[in-house]
Parts: C-alpha cells; structure tokens; sequence
C-alpha cells in the first residue's frame, strides 16, 4: 500500500473486535526491531518521534545489520512470534523537512530510512493507546 492508502486501511480496520487501530510511529515501529541493536528503539540510529528532519538520519546505524539475520521467521529482524513478510513497513511518521516522504523500517535488514509515499510497501497496524495512558 502507499502512505496514505496505509494510514486509511489502519483507521478503518475492524479487527478482534476492535476498531481503534493506526499506523504506527517511526518509535514504534522501531520497537518490534530486534536482532539489530542500532535500529532497535533507544538504538543509535538517530530517527525517533521527536528527531523526524532528513538531518536526524544517520547511515552506519540506521542501516547497521546484514539480510535476513534476525530471529524472526525467515531471519526477520522481529520477535519469533511475528509473522508477515520481511520487508519495508510504512510509520504514520512523516519527513519533517521533505515533502512526499516519509519514515519506515525495512525488516529483511534492520534498517530505518524513509521512502517516496507514493510507492508500495508492507503495513503492519497498531492500536491506539487507551484514554488516559
């Protein structure tokens, strides 16, 4: 899906019962990285929620890790228990300083950069926080 078809598909999933889902942020999407340090949240990697300038990403951490040598399925860089396919997943997380852009994280790698969103890439949703939290 584009960006924007990912971020309508999240609003509008019922799913379990629930219809409280979104797109992730680029921090959490981050947190279901593992295998590969950098990437991971509180990684060196520089992109967070609260750095999202092209400025904040930084190449040797954002994109630290081999192919597939995570201990997700397939050698995802996601826990075991995740299933889907390894690849680019879109954050709700857009470019701060570039228009048409925005924040993912590719899961064959363990890499967090940013993509044209107008191109395709995997979705994996999230639910909204409860009131209060």
């Amino acid at each position: 899906m584009t960006w924007d078809e990912a971020k309508l598909h999240c609003k509008g999933l019922s799913l379990a019962g629930h219809r409280d889902w979104r797109l992730p942020t680029i921090n959490e999407l981050r947190s279901l990285v593992r295998g590969c340090p950098a990437a991971q949240t509180g990684g060196s990697c520089g992109v967070t929620d609260s750095c999202l300038n092209q400025s904040c990403w930084n190449d040797d951490p954002c994109r630290a890790c081999a192919d597939k040598g995570g201990p997700g399925t397939g050698g995802a860089y996601w826990p075991a228990q995740l299933s889907g396919k390894a690849a680019w997943h879109w954050s709700s997380s857009a470019v701060a300083d570039l228009d048409g852009l925005a924040w993912s994280a590719g899961f064959d790698y363990g890499v967090v950069f940013y993509n044209h969103t107008n191109i395709a890439l995997e979705t994996r949703c999230v639910r909204r926080p409860a009131k209060g939290k």
